[in-house]
């Protein structure tokens, strides 16, 4: 009897059918699991990309302008945004510029707006901004653009829902600084 069941444990050991079938169960969730989250970590850095490239995109637009800057132009570049990265996420911008002060070697608030669910700097708040900023020559103006974007993972797979933000500094171009058709609103949103 014991030489028997030995015998059976053995042919049972050395059979090799329906190997492939347990490998493929115990594998499949594997596969499955580690390609959703390349899909989840491609996407996830891809529209971070897409993000940084639209606030540049922004940042150079603003940078070559010379006329005065409206509402109307600011609706519009959060509209040029919402294009660019075209995912129905929460966005928001923030467009401000600083003049820099070599006497107080500090940065001035010359105006800021903003849209979404961000607010503009107030002379109070922009200190935030100004500790960030380089330092530039005596009363040269810089435009920042700031950009913030609530990105939702399409698969809970170790990417938590997390907020894209962009800072970009750039100075005018053909202009020595932006200005804001009411030149008397330092600041509104």
């Amino acid at each position: 009897m014991k030489l028997r069941l030995k015998s059976r444990l053995a042919r049972f050991r050395r059979d090799s059918e329906g190997s492939y079938s347990v490998e493929t169960i115990l594998l499949l969730p594997m596969l499955a699991w580690a390609i959703l989250a390349m899909y989840s970590y491609f996407d996830g850095l891809r529209l971070a990309n897409v993000n940084v490239k639209a606030a540049h995109t922004i940042s150079d637009i603003l940078s070559r302008e010379t006329e005065p800057m409206n509402d109307n132009f600011i609706d519009g570049t959060e509209r040029l945004l919402a294009f660019l990265v075209n995912r129905s996420y929460d966005k928001s911008l923030r467009v401000s510029v600083f003049r820099f002060d070599g006497d107080a070697n500090a940065f001035d608030l010359v105006w800021s707006r903003a849209r979404g669910t961000i607010d503009a700097y107030t002379d109070a708040s922009a200190g935030a901004a100004s500790d960030r900023l380089p330092i530039t020559a005596n009363g040269d103006s810089v435009i920042v653009v700031e950009t913030w974007m609530n990105y939702r993972s399409a698969f809970v797979m170790g990417l938590s829902d997390t907020v894209l933000y962009n800072f970009l500094v750039t100075s005018p171009r053909f202009a020595p600084q932006l200005l804001w058709e009411d030149a008397g609103a330092a600041s509104s949103s």
